[in-house]
């Protein structure tokens, strides 16, 4: 089950990003800077692991998507893979949201939480197979 208390979380590991046509981008082993700002966490009661973006964590607000049409964004469907900081539209709520971070959830699922404009912060599937 997933825990909802507010808990410790330890970092397990860093997370590699990758955009369309790079490389991973781990930290640099010569000059030790962080490339990348997603790390893996795990909380420490339910044992849940989660993909977490320290930059998008660290900001107050999340992002607003006034102004953004549906057109723009990446329609939900629970079998897509989601990037931290995409702007996906849900067409059931007819609502924009930011994805904020990744989970696996205890059941081995993999899990997304997204803050939508209107409806607020959602746990949503990905990578659902059939």
């Amino acid at each position: 089950s997933d825990c909802t208390k507010t808990a410790r979380k330890e970092i397990v590991g860093e997370a590699l990003t990758q955009a369309a046509g790079e490389e991973p981008q781990p930290i640099d082993p010569i000059t030790g800077e962080r490339k990348t700002d997603n790390l893996w966490v795990r909380c420490t009661k339910c044992h849940n692991t989660m993909l977490v973006n320290l930059t998008a964590m660290l900001d107050d607000k999340p992002k607003s998507h006034v102004g953004m049409s549906a057109s723009e964004c990446t329609l939900y469907t629970p079998q897509r893979i989601y990037a931290i900081g995409e702007a996906v539209y849900h067409k059931d709520w007819d609502d924009i949201g930011t994805v904020m971070s990744k989970e696996v959830t205890g059941s081995g699922r993999h899990a997304i939480i997204i803050h939508f404009d209107k409806t607020g912060e959602k746990k949503l599937l990905e990578n659902f197979t059939v």
